[in-house]
C-alpha cells in the first residue's frame, strides 16, 4: 500500500488521490469537489473571525467567543482534510489548532506577532486549497510549523490558581470546572466582573427551550462562564447553576430577565482585594445553522446553456407565430400558438430568474480575502494601513466574482505600495500616518460598481504624459492638456509596459499589471475608470452587469448584418436625419441635450460594405460608468433574451465583438458586441486625430 505521509512531495495525482485505484477515480475526483467546497467555506469563516479579532484587539478587547469559534473552524478543517488523507493541509491545520487552545485558555496572549502568524497560516491553507484546486503541488508547510513553535516557545505562561482565592466560590464547585471554564472564571475575576450564581429550574418537557432563551439573554448582559446541571427544585423538573460574569447588580439583571423560578446570588469578593488592570482576552461557543446545498457553479452554467436553447425555441415560435397570424388574423391556431408561446416566455422567465438568483454571491466572499492581502503588503511595504470595507452584501455573478478577484488584488497592491505614501511624507503632507484604502460595493440599474480608493498621493497627469513622450507612444506635437484631456492621458496607465515608478520594489512597479487589470475587466464585459487628484488620493471605478449568463439584448441593423447590443449598456435610442450628424476633427458627433456624443458607425468599425443611404437613421446611446457613444445604425428589430456563446481562439481577441448568438429566427449567428471596447476604441481614434 502506498505511504499516505509522502503524498506532499508526490506529483499532485499523488497527492489527489493517495490511496485510491484508478476505477474509483471519478468517484474520487468528485470527493475532492466536496473537499474543495466545504474548505473553502471553513477557510472563508475562519478570515471573518480573524478580522473581528483584529478590529477587537485594536480596540482593547476581543471577544471570547470568536477565538472559540476561530478554534473550531480550523478543528473543523483539520477533520476534513484528515478525512481526505490530505497530509501537508491537516499537519498544519492540527498545530494550528494546539496553538489557538494555548491562546483560548490563556496560555497565549494575543499579541501582534501571534495576530500575523494566525493571519499567515490561515492564509497558508487557503493556497493549499487552491493548489489541490488547480492540481498544483502543495506548498512546503515547514516554516509556517517553525513560526507557530516561536510562538508557542515565546507565549507559554503558568496558570494562576491563586486568581480562585479572590472570591468565595464553593470549592466543590471549582473542582467540575473545565480548564477553559476555569480560564474565562480568572479572566472575570481579574476584571472585577460582578460573579452571580443563578439558579432556575424548569418542567421536563420544555426545559430546552426555557434555558436557551435564558442563555440568549445572559449573553447580552453578561458572560455565561459555566452551566451545571442540578435536581429541580419541583417534583418532575430540572435545574441549572449558571454562573455569569456581568457589570450589571442582581436586582437590576433578574428585572430583566423575567423568568419564572429563577433566583440569583452574589458571590462575594475577598476584603482587600485590589481591581487590576484587564487584558485582551480570548474565547466561547459558535453554532451555525444553514438550510444551504452546495451546488458546482458549472451544473448551473449547464442549466444556464439548457434555459438559453429553451429561448431560442421560443424565439423560433414566436416567429411561427407571427407569420400564422399574418396569413389568418388572431383566431384558431394561431391564437393558441401565441398564447402558448406567451406562456412559455413567462415560465421561462422565472426559471431563468431562479437560476441566476442561485449563482449570485455577495462580493464579501472576495473582500475578505483581499483583507489578508492589505495587512501581507503594508508590512512588506512597512506601511501603516487601514482597510475600509462597505457594500460587502452586494450580490454579483459567482463566476464573475472569482474572475475579479486578480485585478483587485492589482489595484490594492498598487494603492499600498504606490498610492500611500511613507510615513515621514504622510506628515509632511499633515496628513493621519494610517494611510487609508477604501473597498466599496453597491448596486447601480443592472450593474454592480465596485472601488478602489486610497488617501495616498493621486496621479499626476502632467508626469504620466512625460513618460508617454517618453517612452514614445504620443509625440512631442501631442497637443493633448493634462488639465482639458486629463481622462485620456489617465487611460496610458492601461498600457502594457507603462510604469511612472523611479524604482523596482518587491509588491509592485514593474510595469506589468494595470494593463491585465483592464483586459480582466473588459472580458466581464465591464468597464474601469479613474478619478485622482494630486496629494488627495486616486479612486479606480469598476462597473460591471450583474450577470453574464443570458442577458436582454437590442438587434440592429447595419448594412446586410444583425448585430445584438447588450440592453444593459444601452441608455437610448434615437431617430436622427443625416443633417443632425456633424463632422469634428474628422470626427462624426452629435448633440444631445447640451452634450457632445462622438458617433461610430458600425458597417466602417466592421468594414461592412454600406447599405442604399438614407435620410434617417437610428442612433442607439450606449454608455458604461461616464462614458458615452452614439452607434449609428441602419434599423432596429427589438428586444431579445440571448446567450453568448464564447468566440473561437482566431477570433477571439477581435476588438468590438464580446461574442456570438442566435436569434432564433434562423439567420445564422450574429455578433454581440463588447459596448467598453468600442467605446475604448473611439477615444483612441479621437487622440489621433487630435494628434
Amino acid at each position: 500500500m502506498r505511504d499516505v505521509r509522502r503524498s506532499r512531495f508526490l506529483p499532485h495525482s499523488e497527492f489527489l488521490i493517495p490511496h485510491f485505484d484508478r476505477d474509483n477515480r471519478v468517484k474520487t475526483e468528485r470527493s475532492i469537489k466536496e473537499f474543495l467546497a466545504e474548505a473553502e467555506d471553513i477557510l472563508e469563516t475562519a478570515n471573518q473571525t480573524l478580522l473581528s479579532i483584529e478590529r477587537g484587539q485594536e480596540s482593547g478587547r476581543v471577544d471570547p467567543d470568536l477565538v472559540n469559534a476561530l478554534f473550531r473552524s480550523i478543528h473543523s478543517f483539520k477533520g476534513l482534510s484528515g478525512m481526505f488523507g490530505l497530509q501537508a493541509p491537516a499537519d498544519l491545520s492540527h498545530k494550528l489548532e494546539f496553538m489557538l487552545d494555548e491562546l483560548r485558555l490563556g496560555k497565549l496572549g494575543l499579541g501582534r506577532k501571534t495576530l500575523d502568524v494566525l493571519f499567515e497560516t490561515v492564509g497558508l491553507l487557503g493556497r493549499l486549497v487552491q493548489q489541490l484546486g488547480k492540481r498544483k503541488q502543495p506548498e512546503d508547510i515547514s516554516a509556517a510549523l517553525g513560526r507557530i513553535d516561536e510562538v508557542l516557545k515565546a507565549g507559554s505562561a503558568p496558570s494562576d490558581r491563586a486568581m480562585l482565592e479572590r472570591v468565595e466560590l464553593d470549592r466543590e464547585m471549582l473542582k467540575v470546572l473545565t480548564e477553559y471554564e476555569e480560564f474565562r472564571l480568572k479572566e472575570n475575576i481579574r476584571e472585577r466582573k460582578n460573579l452571580l450564581l443563578i439558579k432556575a429550574s424548569f418542567e421536563l418537557d420544555n426545559f430546552e427551550k426555557g434555558i436557551k432563551r435564558l442563555n440568549q439573554t445572559l449573553k447580552k448582559y453578561g458572560e455565561i462562564i459555566c452551566t451545571l446541571p442540578t435536581s429541580g427544585r419541583e417534583r418532575g423538573g430540572i435545574g441549572f447553576t449558571i454562573v455569569v460574569g456581568t457589570g450589571k447588580e442582581g436586582d437590576a439583571l433578574a428585572a430583566l430577565l423575567k423568568t419564572p423560578n429563577l433566583s440569583i446570588e452574589k458571590v462575594p469578593y475577598v476584603e482587600g482585594v485590589k481591581r487590576t488592570e484587564s487584558r485582551t482576552e480570548v474565547p466561547g461557543a459558535l453554532r451555525s445553522v444553514s438550510n444551504t446545498v452546495r451546488v458546482d457553479i458549472y451544473r448551473l452554467d449547464n442549466l444556464m446553456n439548457i434555459v438559453g436553447e429553451m429561448h431560442l425555441t421560443k424565439n423560433a415560435i414566436a416567429w411561427i407565430a407571427r407569420d400564422m397570424r399574418a396569413v389568418q388574423g388572431f383566431t384558431g391556431f394561431a391564437a393558441d400558438l401565441h398564447k402558448l408561446h406567451r406562456n412559455l416566455e413567462r415560465k421561462l422567465n422565472e426559471l431563468q430568474e431562479g437560476i441566476l438568483e442561485v449563482r449570485m454571491v455577495p462580493v464579501g466572499q472576495i473582500f475578505t480575502r483581499l483583507s489578508q492581502a492589505v495587512r501581507k503588503y503594508a508590512r512588506e511595504a512597512e506601511k501603516e494601513v487601514d482597510l475600509q470595507l462597505e457594500g460587502e452584501e452586494t450580490e454579483l455573478d459567482k463566476l464573475m466574482i472569482e474572475d475579479l478577484a486578480d485585478p483587485l488584488m492589482h489595484l490594492i497592491r498598487n494603492a499600498v505600495d504606490h498610492g500611500i505614501e511613507p510615513l515621514g511624507v504622510r506628515k509632511q503632507a499633515g496628513k493621519p500616518e494610517q494611510g487609508a484604502v477604501r473597498l466599496t460595493a453597491f448596486p447601480k440599474g443592472n450593474h454592480v460598481v465596485i472601488t478602489v480608493e486610497d488617501d495616498g498621493a493621486g496621479m499626476d497627469a502632467g508626469r504620466i504624459l512625460a513618460k508617454a513622450v517618453e517612452k514614445g507612444l504620443v509625440g512631442q506635437d501631442h497637443g493633448l492638456d493634462p488639465e482639458a484631456d486629463r481622462r485620456e492621458i489617465l487611460d496610458f496607465i492601461f498600457i502594457p509596459g507603462f510604469s511612472t515608478a523611479e524604482k523596482v520594489t518587491e509588491i509592485s512597479g514593474r510595469g506589468v499589471g494595470m494593463d491585465v487589470v483592464k483586459k480582466n475587466v473588459s472580458k466581464l464585459s465591464g468597464m474601469i475608470d479613474i478619478e485622482t487628484e494630486p496629494g488627495a488620493g486616486t479612486k479606480f471605478i469598476i462597473t460591471l452587469p450583474i450577470t453574464l449568463a443570458i442577458i436582454k439584448a437590442l438587434v440592429v441593423d447595419a448594412g446586410k448584418q444583425a448585430f445584438a447590443v447588450p440592453l444593459s449598456s444601452v441608455l437610448e435610442i434615437l431617430r436622427v436625419n443625416a443633417g443632425q450628424i456633424e463632422t469634428v476633427e474628422s470626427r462624426e458627433v452629435m448633440a444631445v441635450r447640451d452634450e457632445t456624443i462622438p458617433l461610430l458607425r458600425l458597417t466602417q468599425a466592421f468594414n461592412l460594405p454600406a447599405g442604399e443611404a438614407k435620410e434617417a437613421l437610428y442612433v442607439v446611446l450606449v454608455g458604461l460608468a461616464e462614458r458615452r457613444l452614439g452607434l449609428v445604425v441602419d434599423g432596429i428589430r427589438g428586444q431579445q433574451e440571448i446567450v453568448i456563446k464564447p468566440l473561437g481562439k482566431r477570433l477571439s481577441e477581435t476588438p468590438g465583438v464580446a461574442g456570438a448568438t442566435e436569434l432564433g429566427d434562423q439567420r445564422g449567428v450574429v455578433l454581440v458586441l463588447d459596448v467598453e471596447s468600442l467605446i475604448e476604441g473611439a477615444a483612441k481614434r479621437a487622440q489621433t486625430a487630435r494628434a
